[in-house]
């Protein structure tokens, strides 16, 4: 009896909310703000209203104004016919993704990005997985592939690409799985994507902060770099006339890139390098 009364409150109760988010936006806002932690935690674990759950769920978006948030299904409404996947990006606050290099190329092809600023999010999106038949995917995650922007100007050429990319991988050797151009940047030189399918930048600095196992496993990431960016163009002419300087330069590019990304772990070698580089100015 008990179970069934649990069945027909929880389900009768979900209705409820639907319909004050529908007809009440306003009061469900704040209802959100000062709840939204239980109705997380209850589309990550809770599998038989996942669904119901999903649609009550509410997040900041790269198209919301400050403040203000969305629901997946008005994601999915505004999505474009050649869209396949929800995209959301972690981080402490708004100003914190918006000033990171994760968001550009999805602005530059109109594509919405979900906004996260809860330790639980990643859990949540990992749970949810898909929406309305749409997948649910991170943004900073290397799998992610975007469609082709017209080639800018000033850009380096395919060959000089291909010889700069090389050079970076055999310089930086295990410290990056793959080093290639970029479709994502448009203002930042480069930036760091999570290797590990398994194990996000986040994953792991909560694992970190736990003592968990798993949480020293080497880092290696991918390294993507924007070809018409000032500092590229630099590097790709100082690398056979300056390398010792332009590996400097390198190995720079990449511990910023990682401080993006969070997961510079020990800032000591880049103080030193910026030392080093700050007495050839």
């Amino acid at each position: 009896l008990i179970e069934k009364l649990n069945k027909v409150i929880t389900k009768r109760f979900l209705k409820f909310l639907d319909e004050e988010a529908k007809n009440r936006a306003d009061a469900y806002h704040e209802f959100y703000a000062e709840f939204g932690i239980f109705l997380k935690e209850g589309a990550a674990i809770d599998f038989s209203h996942k669904d119901q759950l999903a649609k009550l769920l509410r997040f900041e978006s790269s198209l919301t104004e400050k403040g203000k948030t969305t629901s997946l299904a008005d994601y999915v409404s505004r999505m474009g016919s050649e869209q396949k996947e929800i995209y959301y990006l972690i981080g402490p606050n708004r100003a914190a993704i918006e000033s990171g290099p994760y968001l550009e190329g999805f602005k530059a092809r109109n594509l919405e990005v979900l906004f996260c600023y809860e330790p639980v999010d990643e859990y949540v999106m990992n749970s949810l997985r898909e929406f309305d038949g749409k997948k649910i995917a991170a943004a900073d995650h290397a799998d992610v592939k975007l469609s082709d922007l017209p080639k800018p100007e000033g850009a380096l050429s395919d060959d000089e690409v291909k010889a700069l990319t090389k050079w970076l991988k055999d310089m930086l050797g295990e410290r990056v799985a793959e080093v290639k151009a970029s479709d994502r940047l448009v203002d930042s030189p480069a930036l760091a994507l999570n290797a590990d399918k398994f194990m996000s930048p986040h994953m792991r600095r909560m694992m970190k902060a736990m003592n968990r196992e798993g949480a020293d496993s080497p880092l290696r990431v991918h390294l993507e770099i924007n070809p018409r960016h000032g500092i590229i163009k630099k590097l790709s002419t100082s690398h056979t006339a300056d390398p010792d300087k332009a590996k400097l330069v390198a190995e720079q590019l990449l511990d910023n890139a990682l401080i993006s990304a969070g997961l510079l772990e020990d800032a000591s070698a880049m103080v030193a390098r910026l030392n080093q580089l700050l007495e050839r100015v």
